[in-house]
């Protein structure tokens, strides 16, 4: 079939049979330019202005047909079920931080990940399943609670550890293999003297008192339901798990480094007594430059290396007032984040634990030792009210830890006195 272009249309020629017995005319459409003028031109694909919707099926259909046969119905099957996976395996990497426990207990433990065992381990104390715990605990506990995962204690620890704002990164933390230790402290040093040579030498002697370190029992509660973890496929299961114990854990560690009572808790920087016992200086009236200065020097200065000065948030807006004869402030901004601000070029940390009246100065790695006993138990209660009436399980972390001052005299308070 041939076309020919009349203005801006094409128009379809059929052939014309030449017995004069009948007459057929050229173009099945009238046209308006005599048949001798008109001329032969290449077709161009171009879509018609409108096309029937019957052709537009048939098209589908005819193109349908090469596709499947320059494929194979077989390939176009395969491709499918290949996107049908894809697919599914991104529903699965969304809620990768669920753990089927059913499945997870069929593997061995020793071939669990981390995160399998957290994960596991967590779940498993929101829904008080008691046989997973026992198969991923590190046993029974004697106060009859489940050891933590090595795995799972380690990251709390760490956590905590990590934060610039807790005590433990500030202290010496030394393990504990036992309940109790005992260990010298240095109450008074040797005293060196000149001598003639064949002369009789003085004696000197040194003081020693002893520091015990006693582990005490601290507990820290978390109220948890099955939400916390059937909404938690859209964050990352495992920090958001760690953060939530070291943070509890945390606070409460602060509070007995600073103020604990050294019976039932462990000894405090503030309370420490005897030979541990941190010396002060009194100071009356609003806090003043030359009142910080004293602070200051009142520390040996092999101490004021790695001192920091501890304070309270109210004493801070003071501090930042303080001004040289320049009128220029001892206060310093960090100059990179996750750094503290300087006073007088010494680290500024802000802590609660301690009263509006007190101000300390020291390198508490030298001051204070923390004892871990590397023990970690939980316990798990559905049955009190505030969890019976919310429907929430109650998770009772226990940790045993101990805590004394050791070197006094590594570190200096100030007590302002209205």
């Amino acid at each position: 079939m041939k076309k020919m272009k009349i203005g801006n249309k094409f128009y379809e020629l059929k052939e014309v049979d030449e017995t004069p017995s009948e007459e057929v005319p050229a173009v099945e459409t009238p046209v308006e330019t005599p048949a001798e003028v008109v001329e032969e031109v290449p077709v161009v694909e171009e879509t018609p202005a409108e096309v029937p919707a019957d052709d537009i099926d048939d098209k589908i259909e005819v193109a349908t047909e090469k596709i499947v046969a320059s494929l194979g119905l077989d390939k176009i099957n395969a491709k499918l079920d290949e996107l049908t996976t894809a697919s599914k395996t991104v529903v699965d990497t969304k809620d990768s931080a669920l753990i089927d426990l059913e499945t997870l207990m069929k593997k061995d433990v020793s071939e669990m990940t981390t995160k399998e065992k957290i994960t596991g381990f967590f779940q498993a104390m929101i829904r008080n399943n008691e046989p997973v715990l026992k198969a991923l605990s590190e046993g029974t506990a004697a106060d009859g609670g489940f050891l933590f995962p090595d795995e799972f204690r380690y990251e709390i620890i760490r956590d905590i550890a990590e934060d610039s704002h807790r005590m433990r990164s500030d202290v010496t933390v030394i393990p504990m293999k036992r309940d109790v230790m005992n260990m010298p402290s240095l109450a008074s040093r040797p005293q060196v003297t000149w001598t003639e040579e064949n002369a009789t030498k003085s004696t000197t002697t040194a003081h020693f008192g002893q520091i015990t370190l006693t582990v005490k029992k601290m507990a820290a509660i978390l109220y948890a339901s099955d939400e916390l973890i059937d909404d938690a496929s859209e964050i990352d299961i495992v920090n958001f798990i760690i953060g939530l114990f070291s943070e509890a854990i945390g606070v409460e560690e602060d509070r007995v480094v600073w103020r604990g009572n050294g019976t039932t808790e462990p000894t405090g920087i503030v309370t420490a007594e005897g030979t541990g016992a941190i010396a002060s200086r009194d100071c009356s009236g609003n806090l003043s430059i030359d009142n910080m200065i004293d602070l200051l020097y009142d520390l040996p200065a092999k101490y004021q290396k790695s001192a920091k000065i501890y304070v309270n948030r109210a004493n801070i807006r003071e501090l930042r007032k303080l001004k040289n004869t320049q009128n220029n402030y001892y206060w310093s901004e960090p100059v990179a984040v996750g750094l503290a601000p300087t006073f007088m070029g010494y680290p500024v940390i802000e802590t609660n634990e301690l009263s509006e009246a007190q101000i300390y100065f020291g390198d508490l790695m030298k001051t204070y030792w923390l004892g871990d006993r590397q023990k970690m138990t939980v316990k798990i209660s559905q049955d009190t009210e505030t969890a019976f009436t919310r429907d929430q399980t109650a998770i009772r972390v226990v940790s045993r830890i101990a805590g004394n001052v050791v070197l006094g005299a590594a570190c200096r308070a100030l007590v302002l006195i209205p």
